[in-house]
């Protein structure tokens, strides 16, 4: 047993090493089921710090008793139950239970019911996993949480009552249930309390995602090829993980100011989208999110990004130049590997932290930066061209607007911009108590040091 799971756990490790940074649709697969125990089944055990678990064989009822959180299970160790898995019909989550931990049920093929209670708060990834049985369930009204692929598989799924108080319903949580087909049928944009969790079976060319919405989920619209447009409302915060992965024709989408992160292949493999502007107000521009989206031939960074994440625009071989903004304090590896087209990169934060691998910045491109910076070093550490910008410019404290002056414009270019309005170009300036952050502490010092600087 002991061998067979260091197998599987290097085999496990290998395939994530080999996977590189492409982003892949999450595909949950039965890792538990290989496992047969090599011990004597018990009935009952522990299952969190101040938990108890009991099955009753005759009435087949697994009970979860006690008080906080259930652990979190993945690939092992497994639950105490799960030698019983497939003969549990019901589970009783009692009072005082706050979390369901991830995998917790995985596999319990003959679970037809379960009771949750109000305590509970969150239900963690792959927690009903493959419970092919399950028809029902109802979700408790304390309940803020539904974790990636939470009921993934569970093919007989037609009715799932979801309140109000659910704020985060994680990837794939309901994939492959009758449920969201039938929500599907009913609206191909599945959106539950403003979270736009699927888009996948939108067959249009063009969509308006409605104002309601506030987040698109994880894989909501990947693989659609069919779409060519797209518009965001200004009511979206956020776009998740391979959200648009693979949408092959679409050509343009307008991301609002309202947007403050692109996740994780967010844009990856969008072949026909030749040029985007991201706003003002997103700060990081997340690993993969525009890998291979061959006919993208232009990009504005704002100054509002600080991270330029791990193969962000990795095999974009239309891009011709690229300059990145004094805000950007790191590069993530390979970010611009493989852009054939690219002669251009300017870096213009002289102590932006590049990623020390040979392929982060392309090895087509110039490199622009200022003399002794990082930029300078990697280029002249990989043998890159290197032109210089000459000395970085000194930055005059409080020229929020970079006008080369201080005055009450520039407090109020700061105050607006923490207040989600207009741009701040330069940041740098305004960050007063030098923690590379700007917020209200910034704010104050900065009407303190106008007010000293009246006379």
């Amino acid at each position: 047993m002991k061998k067979l799971k260091a197998l599987l756990a290097s085999i496990t490790a290998l395939s994530f090493l080999c996977a590189g940074c492409l982003p892949m649709v999450e595909q949950i697969q039965p890792i538990h089921s290989i496992f047969a125990s090599a011990e004597e089944t018990v009935t009952s055990g522990t299952c969190g710090e101040n938990l108890t678990w009991n099955f009753e064989e005759s009435t087949r009822i697994l009970t979860i008793s006690g008080t906080g959180a259930m652990e979190n299970w993945e690939i092992s160790p497994v639950p105490g139950w799960f030698d019983l898995r497939k003969d549990i019909k019901k589970i009783i989550i009692e009072d005082g239970v706050t979390a369901i931990g991830s995998c917790a049920f995985w596999e319990c093929t003959a679970l037809e019911s379960i009771t949750i209670s109000d305590s509970v708060t969150a239900i963690g990834w792959s927690a009903f996993y493959l419970c092919t049985a399950l028809e029902f369930i109802t979700i408790p009204d304390c309940v803020t949480a539904i974790g990636n692929s939470a009921f993934y598989d569970c093919t007989a799924l037609e009715s799932i009552t979801i309140p109000d108080s659910v704020t985060t319903i994680g990837r794939l949580a309901f994939r492959s249930t009758p449920w969201l087909k039938t929500k599907q049928n009913e609206n191909p944009l599945v959106i539950i309390n403003g979270i736009l969790i699927d888009g996948s079976t939108c067959e249009q060319e063009e969509i308006m995602i409605p104002d309601s919405v506030t987040t698109i989920e994880d894989d909501a619209f990947c693989g659609c090829s069919a779409l060519k447009s797209i518009t965001i409302p200004d009511s979206v915060t956020t776009i998740g993980r391979n959200a648009f992965w693979d949408c092959t024709a679409l050509e343009s989408i307008i991301i609002p100011d309202s947007v403050i992160a692109i996740g994780m292949g967010a844009f990856a493999n969008c072949t026909a989208l030749e040029s985007i502007t991201i706003p003002d107000s997103v700060a990081t521009i997340g690993d993969s999110a525009f890998r291979y989206c061959t006919a993208l031939k232009s990009i504005t960074i704002p100054v509002s990004v600080t991270t330029i994440g791990i193969c962000a625009f990795d095999s974009c071989t239309a891009l011709e130049s690229i300059t990145i903004p004094d805000s950007v304090t790191t590069i993530g590896e390979d970010a611009f590997s493989r852009c054939d087209s690219l002669t251009s990169i300017t870096i213009e934060n002289p102590e932006c932290k590049i990623d020390d691998s040979e392929s982060t910045l392309s090895d087509t491109a110039t490199i622009y930066g200022y003399d002794n910076s990082t930029a300078q070093a990697y280029a002249e550490k990989y043998d890159r061209n290197f032109v210089s910008l000459e000395s970085a410019p000194e930055i005059l404290i409080g020229d929020a607007d970079k006008d080369g002056e201080f005055n009450i414009l520039d407090v109020i270019v700061l105050q607006k911009w923490l207040l989600g309005a207009g741009n701040l170009p330069n940041w740098k300036a305004v960050d007063f108590n030098q923690d590379r952050m700007i917020n209200i502490f910034d704010l104050v010092l900065a009407k303190k040091y106008y007010l000293e600087n009246l006379s």
